[in-house]
C-alpha cells in the first residue's frame, strides 16, 4: 500500500505553474522587444516645449515635427492643429547667435507693426504682429534672446478673423516658458 502525502498532491498541483514560469522569460523579451520598436518610430519631441503644453495652448491635440540644426543644440519645433478647415499652429525657434542684434534684427524685418517690448521674458525680448501671408494667415510672434541664444514664438491661425490679442497672449505665455527653458 502506497500512503501519499498531502504535500505530494500540492506539488503535483503546482506543475503548471512551472510551465508557465518558463513562458515569462521569452514573453518579457519579445514585449521589451516590441516596446523598444515602437519607441523607435515615435516622432521627435520639441527639446523646448513638450506636446501637451503645446497642444493646451492651441486648444487641442496637436501635431509636432522637429528639424534639427547644427551642433549647438539649436532646433525648430511646428505644432499644427486641424481645426474643421482651419489650421492653428505654432513655431518655436531657438538659435544660437554669434551677434545679438544680427539674428534678432532678422525676425523684426518680419513685423507689420511696432515693436512691444515685453519684460522679464530673456532680454530683448518684443511681441509684433505679422501681415496676413498668401495663403491669408495672420500671426503674432514674441522674439527674445537668453544669453547667446534668439528665440521666436510665432502663433498662427488661417482664420482671417482669428483674435490677434489672443494669438499674442498664447505666443507670450509660450515665450515665457521657452525662455524659462533657456536660462
Amino acid at each position: 500500500m502506497i500512503v501519499r502525502s498531502p504535500r505530494a498532491a500540492t506539488f503535483r498541483s503546482h506543475r503548471p505553474l512551472r510551465s508557465l514560469r518558463r513562458l515569462i522569460l521569452p514573453i518579457a523579451c519579445f514585449c521589451f522587444l516590441f516596446a523598444s520598436a515602437a519607441r523607435g518610430q515615435r516622432q521627435e519631441p520639441c527639446p523646448w516645449l513638450n506636446a501637451a503644453t503645446a497642444s493646451g495652448a492651441l486648444g487641442g491635440e496637436a501635431t509636432v515635427s522637429v528639424t534639427r540644426m547644427g551642433d549647438k543644440g539649436d532646433a525648430d519645433c511646428l505644432f499644427v492643429r486641424h481645426v474643421e478647415s482651419s489650421i492653428v499652429s505654432m513655431r518655436i525657434d531657438v538659435e544660437t547667435m554669434d551677434s545679438s542684434s544680427l539674428s534678432l534684427a532678422r525676425y523684426t524685418n518680419q513685423c507689420s507693426s511696432d515693436l512691444t517690448p515685453i519684460k522679464a521674458i530673456g532680454n530683448e525680448a518684443f511681441a509684433c504682429s505679422l501681415p496676413a501671408d498668401k495663403e491669408n494667415r495672420v500671426a503674432e510672434q514674441v522674439t527674445g534672446r537668453v544669453r547667446k541664444r534668439a528665440f521666436f514664438v510665432r502663433v498662427s491661425s488661417s482664420v482671417p478673423t482669428a483674435d490677434r490679442e489672443d494669438l499674442r497672449l498664447k505666443a507670450t505665455k509660450i515665450a515665457e516658458e521657452v525662455a524659462g527653458f533657456l536660462f
